[in-house]
């Protein structure tokens, strides 16, 4: 027997900052002509940090004998942790039979606290959240459906920030250190002893917390673009994520510096606050900051319903199963009915194949 459920937010796009309401309604569809009996259906709202990555066992080598036929190979360890951030369950409704057709279980509330941290992918770890719906049926399986959330988190800062940092060699100094993904990182490096062979770099770093088997922390540095001038800017990329808060401990941690150094010294570094919003720079035509990390989400009026029942966000799919929703038949219906291929393009097309060479 199919079924549907369908995720109508009371939002055009997924998207909610923290500290913001999740509402909507759940409409369920049983497809053939038997009704369906279930016992009820839960709605649950779970956000989550996960981490994963493998590395050398740091235990004693393995010895390969003379007389082996096969290469020994180094033993991996996994390690893993995870957070979970909220996890909350509601019941929609108890024990009842649906007909087949749609049929609509009523509406549905989260409030979403201030200190989550925002959704993001990084290469050993995510942080994400869905709203799953469980159907469960009497001495059957349940059916499991899934809608992903885009959670951000607001991080401003009212003052630009600026630093400097000398040492008796080089110094490298900041007109601003808060911006957003997109924009340009301003600097200047100035060299006392006269090398002007130096190198500034933009680095994002990303430090991993492991729990299994052991605490371990994993620490990745990344370089987004680099300078060999004394005065230039770095473009911090668009896509890049948001700061963690300086506030906030968990199994991912995101931040950002600028390093200059000359091959000889140690280097110098400043940190750098890439936060959801920021003064323009000094060329506001060519920024584009202001297209980043804005709730795309549209207003909570009844007008916008017909909207959010064709967007992709408000169809869901069942877990481990192929969900029929109207997203689909929508895209079909715009595709048109085909239209029969007349006798002359036939023939055209035959005498194209056919007679000439």
């Amino acid at each position: 027997m199919l079924i549907n459920c369908e995720f109508n937010l009371s939002r055009a796009a997924a998207i909610y900052y923290c500290g913001e309401r999740i509402s909507g309604s759940l409409t369920v569809t049983v497809g053939g002509k038997k009704p369906f009996p279930l016992e009820g259906v839960n709605i649950t709202l779970y956000g989550t940090s996960t981490v994963h990555w493998r590395e050398s066992d740091p235990g004693p080598p393995q010895i390969e004998h003379n007389d082996s036929a096969r290469q020994v190979e180094c033993a991996k360890v996994d390690y893993k942790g995870g957070k979970v951030h909220i996890n909350e369950t509601k019941n929609l409704v108890g024990r009842l039979v649906l007909p087949p057709g749609p049929k609509d279980l009523g509406p549905f509330e989260f409030q979403l606290p201030e200190s989550l941290p925002a959704t993001c992918s990084v290469p050993h770890g995510r942080v994400e959240y869905i709203l799953k719906v469980v159907i469960e049926r009497r001495s059957k399986h349940s059916k499991s459906f899934e809608q992903r959330l885009v959670v951000r988190r607001s991080l401003e800062f009212a003052d630009l920030k600026p630093q400097i940092k000398k040492t008796s060699t080089l110094s490298l100094s900041l007109p601003r250190s808060v911006f957003v993904p997109g924009q340009n990182v301003g600097f200047e490096v100035d060299s006392r002893d006269g090398v002007l062979d130096i190198l500034t770099r933009l680095y994002q770093s990303i430090t991993y917390q492991s729990s299994v088997p052991e605490n371990r922390t994993k620490t990745v540095k990344k370089v987004l673009a680099e300078c060999s001038r004394l005065k230039g800017d770095l473009r911090l990329p668009l896509t890049a994520p948001i700061m963690s808060h300086p506030d906030q401990f968990g199994p991912i941690h995101i931040s950002y510096f600028i390093e200059a150094y000359n091959f000889v010294d140690p280097p110098l570094r400043l940190p750098l606050f890439v936060a959801t919003v920021a003064p323009p720079t000094h060329f506001p035509c060519i920024e584009y900051s202001r297209l980043c990390f804005v709730n795309l989400a549209l207003s909570h009026g009844d007008w916008l319903s017909p909207i959010n029942q064709l967007l992709a966000q408000s169809c869901s799919r069942e877990i481990g199963a192929l969900a029929l929703n109207k997203h689909c038949e929508g895209i079909r219906l715009l595709k048109g009915p085909k239209r029969k291929q007349s006798y002359v393009q036939l023939a055209l097309r035959y005498f194209h194949k056919k007679v000439l060479p």
